[in-house]
């Protein structure tokens, strides 16, 4: 498809583009400055073991102002850092903490500008000695921090920066920061007693241990589930059973439980780490959405896309449970005719091409094109944002009812992006007959994507993995041909049944 190889087009271009941004940040200005500095007057740029800005008013020194881009640039939930200004003061406490620049698609649509400035305020007052966590609260040896509902990478990232920054520039100017030496990978508090520094994103794997747990076992019993596919659909009131129950698993576990729905914007965000300072601990920070990507990486190339759009994806799963109660309650699944239907699948590489192309500005530019996405509204901010957001996710949701997953055939970027890995799949499990498609039509009338080409091959590259067409190869009761094979095996065991009922006895 043109569609594919245009897009592939702008990603490599995107990548050579970001690969040559500068790093260096910009000289700040006393305006800037005054920010977190009201009383300041002049400012002295010193370029000691820190990058920082001595301070004064007309009648003392005041502190230090600095930026997290020179001393702590950690790439955030866009792929690209968070530039934050801070105030130090002489006595080791935080005086005020501005946000400079970001391209954080959450804060730019989603996220209130008094949500965020309600967020850094909590930084003012706290100590150099102090271990600010985000949701570390009444964890010992931690000052915790309240984060963002729906922006935990974005607060996290950010409050790892300052506490770094705030670390460098203490250090390198001789502002106390402890009664006694820390020993290496060590912190020592406030009070002297000594604790291990642990990183971020490990005190969130421990607070998260329970959810880790179930998502793991759940990925497990997923991967049975593809190995042992031609034994379930077999028995196919079980599969049915397993997999309505595990669609709503998806969708109030993975979904509104985990706020783990994956974006396409998590895959930009990525590559741009890429090119602009990759991190394993901002990874890894969501460790929900780390276990999805782990697995998605690993079930693209055995199975294809498929199993993640089929199974893990809460939106998709969200419009398969309707689909399938509407047709229960007796709604019929309007197809579209084939020539519509191809035509309309280029539309979600359209919207990937325009989110590569737009990224290579930048990702504020893509935040707002990605809100094609309905997830963050359903399942990270919960319906509580702007009303005609609500309403867009609802009528997509809506829909599915009449025809089934109709965003996820015709809108979803990031099904078009993972398409793009699916020809490097390793297994082809899904069984065909050679009368698949000639003359028989079975599977195709009864496909939910219309993954099927007329003459009966299965369109790698659309398909869901939902296991509905094997379901029907092994159905003799639909699959057309074990149909005429049951019926003539049927015919030869009544006649010889009605010929021992006429033979003598």
């Amino acid at each position: 498809m043109p569609a594919r190889r245009t897009v592939l087009l702008l990603w490599t271009l995107w990548l050579l583009s970001s690969a040559t941004v500068s790093v260096a940040s910009e000289e700040l200005t006393l305006a800037q400055v005054q920010r977190v500095f009201p009383n300041a007057q002049t400012i002295t740029m010193l370029n000691g073991k820190a990058i920082a800005y001595l301070v004064r008013s007309d009648r003392a020194q005041l502190g230090y102002a600095f930026v997290t881009d020179d001393l702590a640039r950690i790439s955030a939930y866009s792929g690209k850092p968070i530039n934050t200004l801070i105030g130090l003061g002489l006595d080791g406490r935080i005086s005020a903490v501005e946000i400079l620049h970001h391209e954080e698609p959450i804060l730019v649509v989603g996220i209130s500008d008094a949500d965020l400035k309600a967020f850094v305020d909590q930084f003012i007052g706290k100590k150099t000695t102090d271990r600010v966590r985000v949701g570390a609260r009444g964890r010992e040896g931690y000052v915790g921090i309240d984060g963002i509902s729906g922006a935990t990478i974005t607060t996290m990232v950010l409050a790892t920066s300052v506490n770094k920054s705030v670390k460098q520039v203490a250090d390198a100017y001789g502002i106390p920061r402890s009664k006694a030496p820390a020993m290496s990978g060590m912190e020592v508090d406030s009070t002297g007693a000594v604790f291990e520094d642990l990183p971020a994103w490990r005190l969130v794997w421990e607070d998260r241990a329970f959810e880790i747990v179930i998502l793991l076992l759940a990925l497990i019993l997923l991967m049975a589930i593809l190995f042992f596919q031609d034994w379930l659909v077999e028995r196919a009131d079980l599969f049915r059973r397993v997999r309505v129950t595990y669609l709503l698993f998806t969708v109030f576990f993975i979904g509104f439980y985990c706020s783990a729905q994956l974006s396409v914007v998590n895959l930009l965000a990525f590559f741009q780490s890429l090119s602009g300072g990759f991190s394993w601990d901002t990874l890894l920070i969501e460790p929900a959405v780390f276990l999805l990507w782990a697995f998605v990486a690993i079930s693209i190339l055995l199975w294809g896309r498929g199993v993640y759009c089929g199974w893990l994806c809460p939106f998709g799963a969200a419009q398969d449970l309707i689909s399938k109660l509407a047709t229960r309650l007796g709604f019929e699944n309007y197809h579209l005719p084939q020539m519509v239907h191809e035509r309309l699948w280029a539309i979600k590489y359209f919207i990937l091409m325009a989110l590569v192309g737009l990224s290579l500005d930048s990702m504020v530019h893509v935040a707002r094109l990605v809100e094609v996405e309905p997830f963050k509204t359903v399942f990270i901010l919960r319906f509580m944002r702007d009303p005609m957001f609500v309403v867009y996710a609802v009528a997509l949701l809506a829909v599915s009812a009449f025809n089934s997953k109709f965003y996820c055939k015709y809108l979803c970027p990031m099904g078009a992006a993972l398409s793009f890995a699916t020809r490097f799949r390793i297994f082809d499990w899904l069984r065909r007959r050679r009368e698949c498609g000639k003359p028989c039509q079975s599977c195709a009338h009864q496909c939910q994507i219309s993954a099927f080409k007329p003459t009966g091959e299965i369109i790698d590259n659309e398909c869901h993995y939902c296991l509905e067409c094997q379901v029907s190869y092994w159905d003799e009761n639909r699959c057309p041909p074990l149909v005429e094979k049951r019926k003539k095996r049927e015919a030869r065991k009544k006649k010889a049944v009605d010929l021992i009922a006429s033979s003598p006895e």
